[in-house]
């Protein structure tokens, strides 16, 4: 959940990312065409905290291909060898986390309150907190591969990688200070500004 959270990615570029996508000395993550909702490549920039969470994942798959690969033999077999994680099982784990949260809010009112959520409702509170932060709207959107409109769409076509990457790592920080529970102050060098273009 928090590479979800904190990469912006949808739930199926993370549920069918193959290890071979992954960069650990750039620091990135590509995901293909065929994964992305866009229908075109898409080069995901990974904060240091996201870097550690991914080479978690990595010890865990057992020599997969897949970052996410299937628990169950049977499904393996019926796929003819190895295949990803299914997305939908990770709707089902979240929503049964959902209800226990829920239950223990009933069973003590000082325990804290969660709504039920879905993991594509992360991108939603990461596009959110992105702005609460200052990042730039375009610096934002492109942080979450959404497809920008009209003539920018049209004219601009800079990647925004340096301003994505300083925006997930701002946003990494957050997380992790949430996380630990303790007040977020933001760096200095952690500003985001849109980069400067001569006219």
């Amino acid at each position: 959940m928090k590479i979800l959270l904190a990469t912006c990615t949808r739930i199926g570029e993370l549920t069918r990312a193959e290890g071979a996508h992954v960069n650990f000395d750039r620091a990135e993550r590509f995901i293909p065409d065929a994964n992305s909702k866009t229908g075109r490549g898409f080069t995901v920039p990974r904060s240091s905290a996201a870097v550690g969470w991914f080479k978690e994942l990595h010890a865990f798959s057992c020599g997969s291909p897949f970052v996410l690969p299937a628990r169950q033999m049977r499904r393996r077999r019926n796929h003819g060898g190895e295949i990803h994680f299914e997305q939908r099982t990770l709707n089902s784990m979240l929503h049964k986390l959902c209800g226990k949260l829920e239950q223990a809010h009933e069973e003590d009112k000082t325990a804290t309150k969660v709504r039920r959520f879905t993991p594509h409702d992360l991108r939603s509170t990461a596009r959110s907190h992105l702005a609460a932060l200052g990042v730039h709207v375009i610096v934002a959107e492109r942080c979450l591969n959404h497809t920008l409109g009209g003539l920018i769409a049209l004219y601009d076509q800079h990647d925004y990688m340096t301003e994505r990457w300083a925006a997930l790592e701002l946003w990494a920080d957050f997380i992790r200070a949430c996380e630990a529970g303790r007040e977020w102050m933001p760096k200095a060098e952690n500003v985001v500004p849109l980069r400067s273009t001569a006219a």
